[in-house]
């Protein structure tokens, strides 16, 4: 019950941020001149904007393939359906619903285990925190940031090099880790010491150079696909702005919805967007309708695609995977 009535109060606070965050865009803005915006925008541009932010499923599933220790295999199309709907419950639950899922689905589902799942989770957050980091220095480097980005780019530095150097003694002081007697009844504490030890030895993506600067790289063209959208929304309005515009948008955003507040970052993502808009000179009425069509563009292949599956698989429901025989030694024994 405690447990329950936080999550309450939790998602209550989250809303009215979210509700304040959006009547600060909507006071004082002729929303007919606005719904007039949204109407004329040229639906060519806007299925870029779509298309954009759909093709990251493809580097994603790429990356978490990458990222898996060498000795389990999961299909690229069932990585993509695993992406797909993580991305799903992270835009519809509190955080960190969906990145829980995304490890319990992999962990389960394909059957490698939670330390596994965990260290693909951990890796794809520090390429996306090294990508979001080079995005705010590279606008940095462009343009004068407002005094709040200044702040959240020395934050995000503490945050990933710290996160970079907890991985990095993981990775290294478990290397050689092994299992001496898996059926031995363990304490609590055992336990932990044990996932956490296989945690780190799972961390292989992070002792190859090569392998962790690929998923770095993957990470970069995700957010070359969510800039390519940005622009495509953009050309949509028949806007145009200096190209560091788009990273100037894209590095707020990547700032402000760091943690999620509200499912699907309501409030917001429009929010972030619409002063970006304002603070580049756009007028408040076709800023709102800039913010609003890009997070429809940004929701509708990220959120939709994971409902997709899910309707699939109650129509046409799939075999479980066959048990294999060395099942419960294969996690435990990397």
């Amino acid at each position: 019950m405690p447990n329950r009535r936080k999550k309450k109060i939790f998602l209550l606070i989250a809303w009215v941020i979210a509700t304040y965050l959006l009547y600060l865009c909507f006071r004082g803005i002729e929303l007919e001149h606005a719904w007039k915006e949204i109407k004329e925008a040229h639906p060519l541009w806007l299925l870029l904007g779509v298309t954009g932010h759909f093709f990251i499923f493809f580097l994603w599933a790429e990356q978490w393939i990458l990222f898996l220790p060498a000795k389990l295999t999961v299909s690229y199309k069932r990585m993509f359906e695993i992406n797909a709907l993580m991305c799903t419950a992270m835009n519809t639950l509190p955080f960190p619903g969906g990145h829980a899922l995304g490890v319990f689905l992999l962990a389960k589902r394909e059957r490698v285990g939670h330390s596994a799942a965990l260290s693909v989770m951990s890796l794809d957050q520090l390429a996306e925190g090294i990508g979001k980091l080079t995005v705010l220095l590279i606008v940095a480097w462009l343009t004068p940031l407002p005094p709040l980005m200044k702040q959240g780019i020395i934050g995000l530095v503490i945050i990933v090099f710290c996160f970079l150097y907890v991985l990095l003694y993981l990775a290294h002081r478990f290397h050689d880790y092994k299992e001496t007697d898996p059926g031995h009844n363990r304490t609590l504490k055992e336990k932990i010491i044990h996932f956490v030890s296989r945690w780190g030895h799972q961390l292989e993506g992070l002792r190859s150079l090569r392998t962790f600067l690929y998923g770095v790289i993957l990470a970069y063209g995700m957010k070359l696909c969510e800039a390519i959208a940005i622009w495509g929304v953009q050309k949509s309005f028949g806007i145009d702005l200096p190209i560091w515009s788009v990273l100037l948008i894209l590095a707020a955003l990547n700032l402000t919805t760091m943690v999620p507040l509200a499912p699907g970052n309501l409030g917001v993502y429009e929010a972030t967007v619409f002063f970006i808009y304002q603070h580049l000179g756009i007028a408040p009425e076709q800023a709102l309708a800039l913010a609003l069509v890009q997070h429809l563009c940004y929701l509708l292949p990220l959120a939709g695609t994971g409902y997709i599956f899910i309707l699939l698989r109650n129509f046409f429901p799939q075999k479980p995977l066959p048990e294999p025989e060395e099942e419960a030694s294969a996690p435990q024994n990397p």
